[in-house]
């Protein structure tokens, strides 16, 4: 779900980006809009592999809220403490969420306690 959410916040600034952008600076303004876009749209697809349980999703879900601290912590200080609170927090909270034994279970196709290895 904060995958999601995450994806759909960086489509949003990258539509913001793509409209505003100034004629002076027309090449920036292009590439942050696209880069948002595409990181937007790799997002979706992640939470979307999650949603459905998919292996593959779990590394890039578990990379990108790591990638998220470090730019929390940039944000601590002054007026944009609660920027910092909000995407630590969340990013905190999405890889405890992953990292979780069951979670682990779902989405390396573990049966853990209550799946196929642990019935007898």
């Amino acid at each position: 779900m904060v995958t999601a959410l995450l994806g759909l916040v960086a489509l949003g600034l990258g539509v913001v980006e793509a409209f505003s952008t100034q004629a002076s600076r027309w090449v920036v303004g292009v590439t942050t809009a696209v880069v948002f876009l595409a990181y937007g749209a790799f997002l979706l697809l992640v939470a979307q592999g999650l949603r459905r349980a998919r292996r593959w999703s779990r590394g890039p879900a578990v990379a990108v809220h790591l990638l998220h601290l470090p730019i929390a912590y940039g944000f601590l200080g002054g007026s944009t403490t609660w920027v910092a609170l909000l995407v630590g927090g969340l990013s905190l909270l999405s890889l405890v969420c992953l990292l979780v034994p069951r979670a682990t279970a779902a989405l390396t196709g573990g049966g853990g306690l209550n799946g196929p290895e642990g019935q007898h």
